[in-house]
């Protein structure tokens, strides 16, 4: 019965590691998923959303023309006004567009309980907000998201309001801008695309000390593995 305990334990250990998702967003004006006033990417629980920063090879553009943010976690409130009320509410800074290798990214889990002081704690149901202002004063001033964390049979996808979508597209050829798949109007090279999951991140998915989550939870799977075993062994 112990042998039986412990296997079970084992594959519900490897489902629950196996169903966490990555959601990426590609922050930067350029992505047409921001120009929707409800941009919003449903997520479930230990689930990660990965945010990834402008970036742009050295001489691209110029210093000044790059895109910098800095980026806030704000109630519902601070979200519909697109402006954050404390310091506190600071969560990540898009500061360095032409870190080598790769783009700065940083990740969320959204997870029930975190051993960390610090940390952040989610739950299913509930919708989390992001906003963030530029530092490189222009373009939009503000882009904002809205996380739904939802059930197992939630979508898991981005969506946003249609209507919307058409008036955009209207505003878009009447200016004669064409955003691309898999780039966007600031960025000559077309190296930011719009949030795609079945796009590929470089090799290099960190760029040098940026604060991208590490995969903590499939090497604590690949550790407890053997311990388990070797007890069903005994």
């Amino acid at each position: 019965m112990d042998v039986v305990c412990l296997l079970c334990l084992v594959l519900t250990i490897s489902s629950w590691f196996a169903s966490a998702e990555r959601h990426s967003v590609y922050w930067n004006s350029s992505n047409p998923n921001f120009q929707w006033d409800e941009y919003t990417v449903e997520v479930r629980i230990n689930d990660y959303l990965d945010i990834i920063c402008p970036h742009y090879t050295h001489g691209e553009v110029s210093s000044h023309a790059a895109e910098r943010y800095v980026l806030y976690m704000v109630e519902r409130e601070d979200y519909e006004v697109c402006k954050p009320h404390s310091f506190d509410q600071l969560r990540w800074e898009c500061s360095r567009p032409f870190a080598p290798h790769a783009p700065e990214k940083f990740s969320e889990k959204f997870q029930r309980f975190t051993p960390f002081t610090l940390g952040k704690e989610f739950r299913q149901g509930e919708s989390y907000y992001y906003i963030s202002k530029p530092m490189h004063h222009h373009g939009k001033d503000c882009l904002r998201l809205r996380v739904d964390v939802v059930g197992h049979k939630g979508s898991g996808k981005n969506h946003y309001d249609k209507s919307k979508v058409h008036e955009t597209e209207k505003n878009l050829d009447g200016e004669k801008v064409k955003f691309l798949a898999t780039g966007g109007v600031h960025n000559p090279s077309n190296r930011l695309p719009a949030d795609d999951p079945a796009v590929m991140e470089p090799n290099v998915q960190r760029s040098i000390g940026s604060s991208a989550a590490q995969l903590v939870s499939l090497s604590l799977l690949f550790t407890l593995i053997p311990v388990l075993l070797a007890l069903m062994l005994q």
